[in-house]
C-alpha cells in the first residue's frame, strides 16, 4: 500500500532540489496549489497520470517518488553541484599529455605529487631554490577581460626572475588553477601557455593541476600560481657578496606592469572609467599595454652569469628605488639610481600624464618599464650590454657607490624622470 506522508515528502524534496515552488508545480502542472501543499502534507495523492508528469517536471523517475528502496539508496553527485567530472577529467588528461618528456620529469600525474630529479654531477655542492608566485591583484582584470595567455606568461615570469634573482637555474615548473566551471577550452590555452614559457627558457614543464570548485567559485572565477625549482652550485649562488663599488647597474626592459603596481592604477580606473576604452596611441590600447605579460630573463641572466660578467641581479617589482629589490646590496654600498638615464615608456607616460599621481612619488609607484637589473664590473660593461641586446633592450642606470650619507638605504636616486 502507498505511503502517502513518504510520497508527499519525497515531491517536497525533489520539488525543493529543482528550485520551484508549490504555485510554480502547480501552474505547470495546471492545477490549484491547494492540491500540491495536501500532497506534501500527506493528505492526498496524485493520480498516476499525474505523478508521470511531475517525475517529468522535477527530472526524476516515477520510482523515485513511490519505491522506498529507490529514495534510501539516493545519492549526491559532484554533477548536483554543477561539475561533470567526466569532462573534467578528459582535460586534465590532454592537459597531461602537455608535461615534458625529459629526463627531469620522472611522475607528473593529475592530484598526485610531483616526481623529478635534477642533474647536479657537475656541482660540487649543489643548493636548490623553490619560490611559489601569484599574479598578484592583476589577476582580477585578466579574469574580467579574458587575458588569460597573458597572466599565465606574468605569473610565470615573476617565478622564475625570482629564481634568477640568486643565479639559480630554473630546471621545473609547475602550474596550479583553482576555480569553478571555467571555460575547459581557456584552461587547456592556459596549460599551453605555462609550456611554451617552459619551452622558451629550457624549464621542464611538471603539468597544471586544476581544481575544480564550482561550489565555492563562480563559473567566471579563477585563482592562479605557479611554482619553480631552480639548482645552482654553491660558489655561483648569487648572494650580493661579489658587488663591488664601482658596478655598473644595467637595467634590462619588460612589458605590462607589475602585479604589485596595480591597485595604484585600479583606483585610477575606479576615478577614470573611460580609461578602460583609452587608446595610448593609434595602434595600442591602455588595456591591452597594461595587461601585457612581464618578461622572463633567463637567457641574459644565464649569459651573463656563464661569462663571469654577473656580480648580482635584482629582480625590479612595483619599483625601481624600492629597498626591497635591493636588499642583498653589502653593508657600506648604496645602489644609485639616475632617474633621468630611465627611459619613459608609452605606458608609464600615459600613467602620468592622468595627473592623479605627483611627479615626485610617480617612480615609488611603478617600476618605469624596468624588469631586471644586473649589475656588472665597469671593466665589463660595453661587453655586458652587447649580450643582453641579442634577447633584450637594457641601460645604463646607475651604479654601485660607497654611501655614508643614506646608510641602511641600499638604494638611492638622482635626477628626475625626463617625460618629455
Amino acid at each position: 500500500m502507498l505511503n502517502k506522508e513518504n510520497i508527499g515528502k519525497r515531491i517536497a524534496f525533489f520539488r525543493k532540489q529543482k528550485g520551484i515552488t508549490q504555485k510554480e508545480l502547480a501552474d505547470f502542472l495546471h492545477i490549484s496549489y491547494q492540491a500540491v501543499s495536501k500532497w506534501e502534507s500527506g493528505k492526498s495523492l496524485p493520480t498516476v497520470e499525474m505523478l508521470y508528469e511531475i517525475s517529468g517536471l522535477l527530472n526524476v523517475t516515477v520510482d523515485a517518488l513511490l519505491n522506498e528502496d529507490e529514495w534510501k539508496n539516493r545519492w549526491i553527485s559532484y554533477k548536483d553541484s554543477g561539475l561533470d567530472t567526466k569532462k573534467l577529467h578528459a582535460l586534465k588528461s590532454s592537459v597531461m599529455e602537455l608535461n615534458s618528456d625529459d629526463d627531469t620529469i620522472l611522475s607528473s600525474n593529475y592530484a598526485d605529487a610531483c616526481l623529478f630529479r635534477i642533474d647536479t654531477s657537475q656541482m660540487k655542492e649543489p643548493v636548490y631554490s623553490c619560490i611559489t608566485c601569484v599574479p598578484g591583484s592583476k589577476e582580477k582584470l585578466a579574469k574580467e577581460y579574458g587575458y588569460n595567455k597573458e597572466i599565465c606568461e606574468d605569473v610565470a615570469a615573476r617565478a622564475i626572475n625570482f629564481t634568477l634573482h640568486h643565479g639559480m637555474k630554473p630546471v621545473i615548473l609547475r602550474s596550479m588553477i583553482i576555480c569553478g566551471n571555467y571555460d575547459y577550452e581557456q584552461l587547456y590555452l592556459m596549460a599551453q601557455t605555462f609550456q611554451r614559457i617552459c619551452e622558451e627558457n629550457k624549464v621542464s614543464f611538471a603539468g597544471m593541476e586544476i581544481s575544480a570548485q564550482p561550489v565555492n567559485y563562480n563559473p567566471t572565477e579563477y585563482w592562479l600560481n605557479t611554482t619553480v625549482v631552480g639548482v645552482q652550485d654553491k660558489d655561483k649562488v648569487l648572494t650580493g657578496s661579489s658587488i663591488k663599488e664601482g658596478d655598473i647597474l644595467i637595467g634590462i626592459k619588460t612589458k605590462g606592469i607589475d602585479g604589485i603596481s596595480y591597485p595604484f592604477v585600479k583606483l585610477m580606473l575606479d576615478k577614470k572609467p573611460e580609461l578602460y576604452h583609452a587608446k595610448i596611441n593609434e595602434n595600442s590600447s591602455f588595456l591591452d599595454e597594461l595587461m601585457k605579460a612581464n618578461l622572463v630573463y633567463t637567457r641574459e641572466i644565464a649569459a651573463l652569469h656563464e661569462l663571469g660578467y654577473l656580480h648580482k641581479a635584482f629582480r625590479i617589482s612595483n619599483s625601481l628605488i624600492n629597498v626591497k629589490c635591493w636588499r642583498d646590496i653589502p653593508e657600506g654600498l648604496c645602489a644609485y639610481i639616475d632617474l633621468s638615464s630611465v627611459p619613459v615608456m608609452p605606458l608609464y607616460r600615459f600613467i602620468f600624464e592622468q595627473d592623479m599621481i605627483g611627479e615626485n612619488v610617480f617612480p615609488f609607484h611603478f617600476n618605469m618599464g624596468i624588469g631586471m637589473v644586473a649589475a656588472v664590473p665597469e671593466k665589463y660593461f660595453k661587453e655586458a650590454i652587447k649580450v643582453i641586446e641579442q634577447f633584450s633592450e637594457c641601460w645604463r642606470i646607475g651604479q654601485i657607490e660607497t654611501d655614508d650619507k643614506h646608510k641602511g638605504e641600499k638604494v638611492w636616486s638622482r635626477g628626475r624622470i625626463l617625460w618629455q
